[in-house]
C-alpha cells in the first residue's frame, strides 16, 4: 500500500477549476431510510434481492462486479457488459418498488491508478462500465473506494488523481446519479477530508463506513493495540468517525453501518458488540443536515445474515424513533 497523498500532492492544484454546478438528485429526507447490501454469500442475485426487499428494507446497495449466480462462499453481482437483455430485465423487475437503490462499483483487483497503462485502462474500463449499470437500474448514488497512486509517485499524482475523479465526477452528472468515495483512504482524518474538499465537484461526496478508520493516523496515535477493547479505545474510533462527518458536513453524500469487534477491530459484524455509538452518530448526522440513508454492510455466512439484517434492522429503528 502507497504511503498517503503528501501535504503537496493534495494541495497546489490550482489549475484544476472547480466542477460545474448542477441540480443533484431528489435526496432522502429524514428520518433516514435503512437500506441493506446484496451482499449475502452463496445467494443468487434475484434471490438476494427478495430477501433484502421481505426484510422490509426500503432501500438497496447492489453490486455490479461478480456473478448474479449462486456461487458458494461468494456474494452475488454481475457484469453490465456481459448481461443479455433478459438477465438485465429480471434484475430491473426485482427492483421494483424499492425507495432508494445504490451500487458499489468494482474494487477487487482493480488499479485504476496504475503506472501500468493497460492496468489502468482496463481498471478504468471496469468502473465505467458499472457506472452505465448504476443508471440503466435507476440507482441515485454509487459508493467508489479511492485507490493509492503507484508506489514512489505521490509527488506527482496529485493533479491526475483529482482529474480522475472530476472526470467520473462529470459523467456521474450527465448519468444522474452522485459518486461517493469510502473512507479507508488516504488513511488519516485530514487527508481523506482534503481529498473529498479538493476534488470540489458537486457529483462527488463522501461514504463514511463506520468500520474503515481503524488504520488512521490520528486513531493509531492515541490508542495502543492492547488499548482497542477500552472504553477510552472504543471512544476514540467513534470520535475519527464524528470529526469525519463534521468536517464533510453535506459532503457526506452515503453511510455503511453494521459493528465492530471490540477485542480485534474488525469490521462488517452484526449489531451485537455496541462499539458503534449510533445515538451519538445519528444526533452528528442530524447536525450537518444529513439527507442519505443508512446502508447496512454485514459480512457472515450467507445462511446467517438475514437474521443479522433483521435484528439490526430493528435496533436502527429503535434508537431512530427514541426521543431526541
Amino acid at each position: 500500500m502507497a504511503a498517503v497523498l503528501s501535504r503537496r500532492s493534495i494541495l497546489g492544484l490550482a489549475p484544476f477549476a472547480a466542477a460545474p454546478r448542477f441540480s443533484p438528485p431528489p435526496a432522502v429526507r429524514t428520518p433516514w431510510l435503512l437500506g441493506a447490501n446484496t451482499a449475502i454469500d452463496g445467494f443468487g442475485l434475484i434471490e438476494a434481492i427478495k430477501t433484502v426487499r421481505d426484510l422490509g428494507f426500503p432501500a438497496i446497495e447492489i453490486h455490479p462486479m461478480g456473478v448474479p449466480d449462486p456461487t458458494e462462499g461468494k456474494f452475488p453481482g454481475f457484469q453490465f457488459d456481459k448481461l443479455d437483455a433478459r438477465r438485465r430485465n429480471e434484475i430491473l423487475k426485482a427492483l421494483r418498488g424499492f425507495q432508494c437503490v445504490t451500487t458499489h462499483l468494482p474494487y477487487a483487483g482493480l488499479d485504476y491508478m496504475s503506472a501500468s497503462q493497460e492496468r489502468r485502462d482496463s481498471s478504468t474500463r471496469a468502473i465505467e462500465v458499472a457506472m452505465e449499470a448504476t443508471a440503466f437500474f435507476g440507482a441515485k448514488l454509487a459508493v467508489l473506494h479511492p485507490q493509492p497512486p503507484p508506489d514512489g509517485a505521490d509527488q506527482e499524482i496529485g493533479p491526475k488523481y483529482l482529474r480522475r475523479f472530476r472526470e467520473w465526477g462529470d459523467r456521474a452528472r450527465k448519468l444522474r446519479f452522485r459518486i461517493a468515495l469510502e473512507t479507508g483512504y488516504p488513511r488519516s482524518i485530514r487527508d481523506y477530508v482534503r481529498l473529498v474538499q479538493e476534488i470540489d465537484h458537486e457529483a462527488v461526496g463522501a461514504t463514511v463506513d463506520v468500520g474503515h478508520q481503524k488504520l488512521y493516523a490520528e486513531l493509531a496515535a492515541r490508542v495502543k493495540p492492547e488499548q482497542r477493547s477500552s472504553a477510552e479505545g472504543i471512544r476514540a474510533y467513534n470520535d475519527t468517525t464524528i470529526e469525519i462527518i463534521q468536517k464533510l458536513g453535506k459532503r457526506v453524500f452515503h453511510l455503511h453501518v453494521h459493528d465492530i469487534d471490540p477485542q480485534t477491530w474488525e469490521e462488517h459484524k452484526p449489531l451485537v458488540h455496541d462499539f458503534v455509538d449510533y445515538p451519538r452518530l445519528f444526533n452528528t448526522l442530524r447536525q450537518i443536515g444529513y439527507e442519505g440513508v443508512l446502508m447496512f454492510e454485514i459480512g457472515g455466512k450467507g445462511s446467517e445474515l438475514p437474521g443479522y439484517l433483521r435484528d439490526g434492522k430493528r435496533k436502527l429503528s429503535e434508537i431512530l424513533a427514541a426521543p431526541q
